[in-house]
Protein backbone atom coordinates (compact mmCIF):
# COMPACT_ATOMS: atom_id res chain seq x y z
CA UNK A 1 0.00 0.00 0.00
CA UNK A 2 1.56 3.14 -0.84
CA UNK A 3 1.46 6.82 0.92
CA UNK A 4 0.22 9.31 -0.82
CA UNK A 5 -0.51 13.08 0.23
CA UNK A 6 -4.04 14.15 -0.05
CA UNK A 7 -6.16 17.82 -0.06
CA UNK A 8 -7.64 18.75 3.20
CA UNK A 9 -11.59 17.87 3.49
CA UNK A 10 -11.73 21.64 4.11
CA UNK A 11 -9.72 24.49 2.51
CA UNK A 12 -9.85 25.56 6.72
CA UNK A 13 -6.17 24.47 8.01
CA UNK A 14 -5.06 22.70 11.42
CA UNK A 15 -3.12 26.43 12.99
CA UNK A 16 -0.59 24.11 15.75
CA UNK A 17 -0.14 20.68 13.72
CA UNK A 18 1.36 19.07 10.82
CA UNK A 19 -1.15 19.50 7.56
CA UNK A 20 -0.33 15.97 6.84
CA UNK A 21 -1.96 14.07 9.64
CA UNK A 22 -5.47 14.90 8.49
CA UNK A 23 -5.13 14.05 4.75
CA UNK A 24 -3.55 10.21 6.45
CA UNK A 25 -5.71 9.82 9.29
CA UNK A 26 -8.85 9.87 6.74
CA UNK A 27 -6.89 8.25 4.07
CA UNK A 28 -7.12 5.19 6.69
CA UNK A 29 -10.41 6.19 7.92
CA UNK A 30 -11.80 5.32 4.15
CA UNK A 31 -9.43 2.07 4.11
CA UNK A 32 -10.43 0.94 7.02
CA UNK A 33 -14.15 1.27 6.48
CA UNK A 34 -13.76 -0.74 2.84
CA UNK A 35 -12.32 -3.34 4.54
CA UNK A 36 -14.96 -4.10 7.02
CA UNK A 37 -17.76 -2.84 5.13
CA UNK A 38 -17.80 -6.12 3.30
CA UNK A 39 -20.13 -7.81 5.84
CA UNK A 40 -23.75 -7.54 6.28
CA UNK A 41 -25.33 -5.21 8.92
CA UNK A 42 -25.05 -2.19 10.46
CA UNK A 43 -21.57 -0.54 10.76
CA UNK A 44 -19.64 1.92 13.22
CA UNK A 45 -16.00 2.65 14.15
CA UNK A 46 -13.22 4.85 14.77
CA UNK A 47 -10.49 4.97 12.86
CA UNK A 48 -9.53 7.58 14.26
CA UNK A 49 -8.82 6.18 17.13
CA UNK A 50 -7.62 3.14 16.28
CA UNK A 51 -4.77 4.83 14.28
CA UNK A 52 -4.30 6.97 17.67
CA UNK A 53 -2.94 3.27 19.05
CA UNK A 54 -1.57 1.86 16.63
CA UNK A 55 0.52 5.07 16.34
CA UNK A 56 1.70 4.28 20.15
CA UNK A 57 2.76 1.06 18.79
CA UNK A 58 4.48 2.95 16.09
CA UNK A 59 6.54 4.50 18.32
CA UNK A 60 8.13 1.25 19.38
CA UNK A 61 8.33 -0.71 16.13
CA UNK A 62 11.58 -0.80 13.90
CA UNK A 63 13.04 -2.15 10.35
CA UNK A 64 9.88 -4.10 8.35
CA UNK A 65 7.39 -4.13 11.31
CA UNK A 66 7.25 0.10 11.18
CA UNK A 67 7.70 0.09 7.49
CA UNK A 68 4.30 -1.45 7.03
CA UNK A 69 2.81 0.28 9.52
CA UNK A 70 3.74 3.47 8.60
CA UNK A 71 2.34 2.05 4.94
CA UNK A 72 -0.93 1.28 6.41
CA UNK A 73 -1.21 4.50 8.43
CA UNK A 74 0.13 6.75 5.03
CA UNK A 75 2.41 8.47 7.64
CA UNK A 76 5.97 8.56 8.17
CA UNK A 77 6.65 8.29 11.70
CA UNK A 78 9.65 9.64 14.11
CA UNK A 79 9.83 12.38 16.63
CA UNK A 80 7.73 15.42 14.30
CA UNK A 81 4.77 12.74 13.41
CA UNK A 82 4.35 11.83 17.57
CA UNK A 83 4.61 15.38 18.07
CA UNK A 84 2.44 16.82 15.46
CA UNK A 85 -0.32 13.92 16.75
CA UNK A 86 -0.24 14.99 20.06
CA UNK A 87 -1.25 18.59 19.06
CA UNK A 88 -4.05 16.98 16.92
CA UNK A 89 -5.08 14.97 20.15
CA UNK A 90 -4.88 18.09 22.12
CA UNK A 91 -6.54 20.63 19.99
CA UNK A 92 -9.35 18.87 19.35
CA UNK A 93 -10.03 18.08 22.98
CA UNK A 94 -10.03 21.80 23.01
CA UNK A 95 -12.67 22.28 20.34
CA UNK A 96 -14.58 19.33 21.14
CA UNK A 97 -15.61 21.16 24.62
CA UNK A 98 -17.41 24.05 23.96
CA UNK A 99 -20.78 24.33 23.69
CA UNK A 100 -21.90 22.31 26.21
CA UNK A 101 -20.66 19.70 24.41
CA UNK A 102 -17.74 16.60 25.19
CA UNK A 103 -14.88 15.36 23.19
CA UNK A 104 -13.05 13.26 25.89
CA UNK A 105 -9.66 11.07 24.40
CA UNK A 106 -7.56 9.00 27.09
CA UNK A 107 -4.70 6.44 26.46
CA UNK A 108 -2.82 4.61 28.65
CA UNK A 109 0.22 2.74 28.91
CA UNK A 110 0.03 -0.67 31.09
CA UNK A 111 3.23 -2.64 31.64
CA UNK A 112 3.99 -5.99 33.16
CA UNK A 113 5.48 -5.49 36.64
CA UNK A 114 9.12 -5.17 36.61
CA UNK A 115 9.04 -5.30 33.02
CA UNK A 116 11.82 -2.58 31.16
CA UNK A 117 10.82 -0.54 28.74
CA UNK A 118 13.24 1.60 26.57
CA UNK A 119 12.87 5.48 27.96
CA UNK A 120 12.81 6.80 24.75
CA UNK A 121 9.43 4.70 23.89
CA UNK A 122 7.47 5.68 27.35
CA UNK A 123 9.14 9.41 27.13
CA UNK A 124 7.38 10.05 23.59
CA UNK A 125 4.01 8.10 24.89
CA UNK A 126 4.04 10.44 28.10
CA UNK A 127 5.15 13.64 26.25
CA UNK A 128 2.94 13.57 23.09
CA UNK A 129 -0.11 10.67 23.47
CA UNK A 130 -0.46 11.60 27.24
CA UNK A 131 -0.36 7.75 28.24
CA UNK A 132 1.20 7.28 31.47
CA UNK A 133 2.54 4.25 32.74
CA UNK A 134 0.33 1.74 34.53
CA UNK A 135 1.42 -1.29 35.86
CA UNK A 136 0.30 -4.45 36.34
CA UNK A 137 0.87 -8.07 36.59
CA UNK A 138 -0.26 -10.33 33.78
CA UNK A 139 2.19 -13.42 34.84
CA UNK A 140 0.30 -13.67 38.46
CA UNK A 141 -3.11 -12.28 37.57
CA UNK A 142 -4.30 -11.45 34.07
CA UNK A 143 -7.83 -11.58 34.88
CA UNK A 144 -7.37 -8.97 37.16
CA UNK A 145 -5.05 -7.10 35.02
CA UNK A 146 -7.71 -7.78 32.31
CA UNK A 147 -10.63 -6.29 34.73
CA UNK A 148 -8.50 -3.08 35.35
CA UNK A 149 -8.21 -2.22 31.77
CA UNK A 150 -11.86 -2.67 30.73
CA UNK A 151 -12.67 -0.59 34.04
CA UNK A 152 -10.36 2.27 32.71
CA UNK A 153 -12.06 1.94 29.18
CA UNK A 154 -15.48 1.49 30.20
CA UNK A 155 -14.42 5.07 32.90
CA UNK A 156 -13.13 6.83 29.82
CA UNK A 157 -16.02 6.32 27.09
CA UNK A 158 -18.86 6.57 30.15
CA UNK A 159 -19.77 3.37 30.28
CA UNK A 160 -20.55 2.59 26.91
CA UNK A 161 -17.62 0.12 25.80
CA UNK A 162 -17.80 -2.86 28.27
CA UNK A 163 -15.09 -5.78 28.22
CA UNK A 164 -12.87 -4.51 25.53
CA UNK A 165 -10.57 -7.40 25.82
CA UNK A 166 -12.55 -10.22 26.35
CA UNK A 167 -11.96 -13.23 28.48
CA UNK A 168 -8.38 -15.20 27.58
CA UNK A 169 -7.84 -12.23 25.08
CA UNK A 170 -4.82 -11.54 27.75
CA UNK A 171 -2.34 -14.07 29.59
CA UNK A 172 0.85 -14.71 31.31
CA UNK A 173 2.91 -14.03 28.45
CA UNK A 174 1.84 -10.08 27.41
CA UNK A 175 4.03 -8.06 28.57
CA UNK A 176 2.25 -4.64 27.52
CA UNK A 177 -0.80 -3.83 26.40
CA UNK A 178 -1.93 0.52 24.59
CA UNK A 179 -5.13 1.48 25.22
CA UNK A 180 -6.85 4.35 23.20
CA UNK A 181 -10.55 5.78 24.20
CA UNK A 182 -12.89 8.37 22.62
CA UNK A 183 -16.09 9.75 23.79
CA UNK A 184 -18.20 12.33 21.84
CA UNK A 185 -21.63 13.79 22.87
CA UNK A 186 -22.65 17.18 20.11
CA UNK A 187 -26.03 18.67 20.79
CA UNK A 188 -27.49 19.79 17.20
CA UNK A 189 -27.21 23.08 16.43
CA UNK A 190 -30.42 22.94 15.14
CA UNK A 191 -32.29 19.98 17.49
CA UNK A 192 -35.17 18.00 16.22
CA UNK A 193 -38.60 18.41 17.88
CA UNK A 194 -39.38 15.21 19.78
CA UNK A 195 -42.92 15.59 18.72
CA UNK A 196 -42.78 15.40 15.39
CA UNK A 197 -40.60 12.44 15.55
CA UNK A 198 -43.19 9.81 13.24
CA UNK A 199 -42.85 6.01 12.56
CA UNK A 200 -42.58 5.73 8.92
CA UNK A 201 -41.39 3.00 6.35
CA UNK A 202 -37.31 2.71 5.94
CA UNK A 203 -36.38 0.14 2.99
CA UNK A 204 -33.61 -2.25 3.34
CA UNK A 205 -31.02 -3.13 1.14
CA UNK A 206 -32.42 -6.32 -0.34
CA UNK A 207 -36.07 -4.15 -0.62
CA UNK A 208 -37.81 -4.90 1.93
CA UNK A 209 -39.66 -2.56 4.25
CA UNK A 210 -39.33 -2.11 8.34
CA UNK A 211 -40.51 0.53 10.66
CA UNK A 212 -38.61 3.40 12.10
CA UNK A 213 -38.81 6.35 14.02
CA UNK A 214 -37.78 9.25 11.92
CA UNK A 215 -37.40 13.07 13.37
CA UNK A 216 -38.29 15.75 11.00
CA UNK A 217 -37.60 18.85 10.57
CA UNK A 218 -36.98 21.69 8.16
CA UNK A 219 -33.71 24.26 8.32
CA UNK A 220 -31.50 25.58 7.03
CA UNK A 221 -28.04 22.46 6.50
CA UNK A 222 -25.05 22.39 4.29
CA UNK A 223 -26.28 19.95 1.54
CA UNK A 224 -24.58 19.03 -1.89
CA UNK A 225 -25.77 16.19 -4.62
CA UNK A 226 -23.11 13.97 -6.76
CA UNK A 227 -24.74 11.61 -9.78
CA UNK A 228 -25.35 8.82 -7.22
CA UNK A 229 -25.68 10.52 -3.45
CA UNK A 230 -27.17 13.38 -1.48
CA UNK A 231 -24.78 14.71 1.31
CA UNK A 232 -26.28 16.10 4.19
CA UNK A 233 -24.01 17.87 7.47
CA UNK A 234 -25.65 19.15 10.40
CA UNK A 235 -23.46 20.84 12.92
CA UNK A 236 -22.98 20.52 16.89
CA UNK A 237 -23.97 23.51 18.92
CA UNK A 238 -20.91 25.62 19.30
CA UNK A 239 -18.25 23.57 17.99
CA UNK A 240 -17.00 22.77 14.87
CA UNK A 241 -18.10 19.37 14.94
CA UNK A 242 -20.59 17.94 12.38
CA UNK A 243 -22.38 15.11 11.25
CA UNK A 244 -22.45 14.40 7.09
CA UNK A 245 -24.92 11.87 5.75
CA UNK A 246 -24.03 10.36 2.45
CA UNK A 247 -27.84 8.73 1.48
CA UNK A 248 -27.85 7.15 -2.26
CA UNK A 249 -30.08 8.44 -4.30
CA UNK A 250 -31.80 5.24 -4.78
CA UNK A 251 -31.80 1.82 -2.37
CA UNK A 252 -30.00 -0.54 -4.59
CA UNK A 253 -26.97 2.16 -5.08
CA UNK A 254 -24.76 2.14 -1.69
CA UNK A 255 -22.51 -0.35 -3.08
CA UNK A 256 -21.37 1.84 -5.38
CA UNK A 257 -21.10 4.86 -2.99
CA UNK A 258 -18.72 2.88 -1.39
CA UNK A 259 -16.99 1.88 -4.09
CA UNK A 260 -16.59 5.41 -4.86
CA UNK A 261 -15.73 5.85 -0.86
CA UNK A 262 -11.68 7.70 -1.38
CA UNK A 263 -10.41 10.54 0.34
CA UNK A 264 -10.30 12.16 -3.05
CA UNK A 265 -13.75 11.93 -3.61
CA UNK A 266 -14.46 12.77 -0.36
CA UNK A 267 -13.05 15.74 0.14
CA UNK A 268 -14.26 17.03 -3.35
CA UNK A 269 -18.11 16.12 -2.71
CA UNK A 270 -17.50 18.13 1.06
CA UNK A 271 -15.92 21.05 -0.30
CA UNK A 272 -19.43 21.22 -2.46
CA UNK A 273 -21.59 21.54 0.78
CA UNK A 274 -23.45 25.23 1.09
CA UNK A 275 -26.22 26.09 2.63
CA UNK A 276 -29.26 25.28 1.75
CA UNK A 277 -32.94 25.08 3.19
CA UNK A 278 -33.60 21.07 3.65
CA UNK A 279 -36.32 19.09 4.71
CA UNK A 280 -35.05 16.55 6.58
CA UNK A 281 -36.17 13.48 7.87
CA UNK A 282 -33.79 11.10 9.66
CA UNK A 283 -34.52 7.99 11.95
CA UNK A 284 -33.79 7.77 15.08
CA UNK A 285 -31.19 4.86 15.30
CA UNK A 286 -28.69 3.24 17.79
CA UNK A 287 -25.35 0.61 16.72
CA UNK A 288 -22.71 -1.14 18.53
CA UNK A 289 -20.03 -3.53 16.92
CA UNK A 290 -16.91 -5.15 18.35
CA UNK A 291 -14.03 -6.73 15.82
CA UNK A 292 -11.13 -8.39 15.97
CA UNK A 293 -8.84 -6.69 13.47
CA UNK A 294 -5.60 -8.68 13.20
CA UNK A 295 -6.79 -9.86 10.40
CA UNK A 296 -7.76 -6.90 8.77
CA UNK A 297 -5.24 -4.87 9.66
CA UNK A 298 -3.03 -7.58 8.03
CA UNK A 299 -4.68 -7.53 4.82
CA UNK A 300 -4.63 -3.84 4.71
CA UNK A 301 -0.57 -3.86 4.82
CA UNK A 302 0.83 -4.78 8.18
CA UNK A 303 1.26 -8.87 8.75
CA UNK A 304 4.56 -8.79 10.20
CA UNK A 305 3.23 -7.24 13.73
CA UNK A 306 1.59 -10.31 14.38
CA UNK A 307 4.06 -12.69 13.89
CA UNK A 308 7.42 -14.12 15.02
CA UNK A 309 9.20 -11.65 13.25
CA UNK A 310 7.56 -8.55 14.48
CA UNK A 311 10.52 -5.76 15.38
CA UNK A 312 9.39 -3.79 18.78
CA UNK A 313 12.33 -3.27 19.90
CA UNK A 314 12.11 0.24 20.34
CA UNK A 315 9.87 -0.35 23.24
CA UNK A 316 12.12 -2.96 25.03
CA UNK A 317 14.95 -4.84 24.69
CA UNK A 318 14.21 -7.41 27.10
CA UNK A 319 11.76 -9.89 24.92
CA UNK A 320 10.94 -10.42 21.41
CA UNK A 321 7.42 -8.66 21.56
CA UNK A 322 4.55 -8.73 18.68
CA UNK A 323 1.11 -7.75 18.44
CA UNK A 324 -1.14 -10.97 19.34
CA UNK A 325 -4.74 -8.85 19.74
CA UNK A 326 -6.00 -5.41 18.33
CA UNK A 327 -9.53 -5.32 19.43
CA UNK A 328 -11.88 -2.41 19.02
CA UNK A 329 -15.22 -1.59 20.73
CA UNK A 330 -17.54 1.44 19.18
CA UNK A 331 -20.67 2.86 19.93
CA UNK A 332 -23.41 5.41 18.35
CA UNK A 333 -26.43 7.00 18.85
CA UNK A 334 -28.51 9.57 17.09
CA UNK A 335 -31.56 10.88 18.98
CA UNK A 336 -33.57 14.77 18.68
CA UNK A 337 -31.47 16.34 20.97
CA UNK A 338 -27.66 15.39 19.67
CA UNK A 339 -25.43 12.35 19.06
CA UNK A 340 -23.54 10.32 21.17
CA UNK A 341 -20.83 8.10 20.31
CA UNK A 342 -18.14 6.49 21.71
CA UNK A 343 -14.88 3.52 21.21
CA UNK A 344 -11.99 2.50 22.25
CA UNK A 345 -9.21 -0.03 21.15
CA UNK A 346 -6.68 -2.14 22.79
CA UNK A 347 -3.46 -3.75 21.65
CA UNK A 348 -1.94 -6.63 23.61
CA UNK A 349 1.56 -6.65 23.12
CA UNK A 350 3.36 -10.54 23.88
CA UNK A 351 6.61 -11.52 24.54
CA UNK A 352 6.31 -13.44 20.98
CA UNK A 353 7.59 -16.88 20.37
CA UNK A 354 7.03 -15.74 17.02
CA UNK A 355 -27.12 28.54 -1.44
CA UNK A 356 -31.11 29.03 -2.87
CA UNK A 357 -32.89 29.63 0.33
CA UNK A 358 -36.33 29.49 -0.68
CA UNK A 359 -36.27 26.24 -2.08
CA UNK A 360 -37.01 23.25 -0.61
CA UNK A 361 -34.12 20.26 -1.19
CA UNK A 362 -36.07 17.03 0.64
CA UNK A 363 -33.43 14.72 2.56
CA UNK A 364 -35.60 11.69 3.26
CA UNK A 365 -32.92 9.13 4.92
CA UNK A 366 -35.39 5.74 4.20
CA UNK A 367 -32.84 3.68 3.27
CA UNK A 368 -29.14 2.69 3.78
CA UNK A 369 -26.75 5.20 4.16
CA UNK A 370 -22.77 6.00 5.36
CA UNK A 371 -22.52 8.38 8.07
CA UNK A 372 -19.60 10.49 9.32
CA UNK A 373 -18.49 12.44 12.43
CA UNK A 374 -15.95 14.78 11.98
CA UNK A 375 -14.26 18.13 12.85
CA UNK A 376 -15.09 20.96 10.46
CA UNK A 377 -11.89 23.07 10.93
CA UNK A 378 -9.05 20.42 10.20
CA UNK A 379 -11.58 17.66 8.29
CA UNK A 380 -10.51 15.10 10.32
CA UNK A 381 -13.14 12.39 10.51
CA UNK A 382 -13.61 10.72 14.06
CA UNK A 383 -16.36 8.51 13.28
CA UNK A 384 -17.58 6.51 10.45
CA UNK A 385 -20.34 4.02 9.36
CA UNK A 386 -23.24 3.01 7.82
CA UNK A 387 -27.06 2.48 9.27
CA UNK A 388 -28.61 -0.92 6.75
CA UNK A 389 -31.34 -1.48 9.74
CA UNK A 390 -32.69 1.29 11.84
CA UNK A 391 -34.25 -1.84 14.41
Amino acid sequence: MKSFVLPFLLAASLPAADSGIVPSMNAFTTDTYKHLSGSDGNLIVSPFNIAAALSMALAGAQGRTADEIQSVLHVQSGPSYDASLGTLLADLSKAGNAGRNELLMANRLWVQKGFELRAAFEKTLADNYRAPLAPVDFIGNSEAARSQINGWTEEHTKGKIKNLFPAGTLNIQTRLVLTSAIYFYGKWQDPFVPTRTQPARFTLSNGTATEAKFMNQTSHFEYAETPSAQILEMRYAGTGMAFDVLLPKTVGELPEVEKSLTPENLAGWLGQLSTRNVQVSLPKFRAEASVSLGKTLSMMGMPTAFTGHADFSGMSSKDRLGISEVVHKSFVDVSEEGTEAAAATGIAVLAAAMRAPDKVVVFRADHPFIFLIRDTRTGVILFIGRLMDPR
